[in-house]
């Protein structure tokens, strides 16, 4: 049983509301490691945000992968697979994306302050699921809006928002949005 702290029509058009400072500051918080990473001379075919589980939306990763780094030949039958499959990728920064990490804080303790789950229960509600998926919409947005400003400059790398470990739908309609038709089909062929 769930019990609820405020009206549910408030909390609806909370869950609603476009968290244009969030997709600001990811995207922000994106042009900022892309140029480091530029500056460094690491030229990276894949970049990936990794936000965690869907219940637990706290923080960001970043991983991204040179060509050097796949660990197969392109002639191999599982290069896609160590291509485009971010959890085989040899590069994670757990930093650099604090402001977006505490804008995801405050967003959560807005929404607790709202909601309250039943402790007993792990399984989402409908409001914990809204609640996940504007912030993943929204961390997809910031991932769409740095590509669009030209952070990649002209490389047009492989883009995803994954939760790891996990077929959630996140991933492919991040793919999806983010990626050429040409690396959409070859994601697709490994992973549907």
């Amino acid at each position: 049983m769930v019990s609820m702290n405020i009206d549910n029509a408030i909390l609806s058009k909370w869950l609603s509301q476009e968290r244009t400072e969030l997709i600001l500051a990811i995207a922000q918080s994106i042009s900022n490691h892309v140029s480091l990473l530029n500056s460094q001379g690491i030229d990276f075919y894949g970049y990936a945000l990794l936000p965690g589980e869907p219940y637990d939306i706290n923080s960001i990763v970043v991983a991204f992968n040179r060509e050097s780094d796949i660990e197969v030949s392109s002639e191999h039958e599982a290069y896609r697979y160590y291509k485009y499959g971010v959890d085989e990728w040899s590069h994670w920064v757990y930093d650099g994306f604090d402001i977006v990490n505490k804008l995801l804080e405050k967003a959560n303790a807005e929404f607790s302050s709202m909601h309250t789950s039943d402790e007993d229960n792990y399984i989402m509600d409908e409001y914990e699921i809204l609640h996940s998926d504007a912030l993943l919409e929204a961390i997809v947005r910031g991932l769409e809006t740095a590509s669009h400003n030209g952070v990649f400059g002209t490389k047009n790398p492989f883009l995803v928002v994954l939760i790891s470990d996990s077929d959630h739908k996140i991933t492919n309609e991040s793919v999806l949005r983010l990626n050429s038709e040409i690396v959409i089909r070859d994601f697709i062929v490994e992973f549907g």
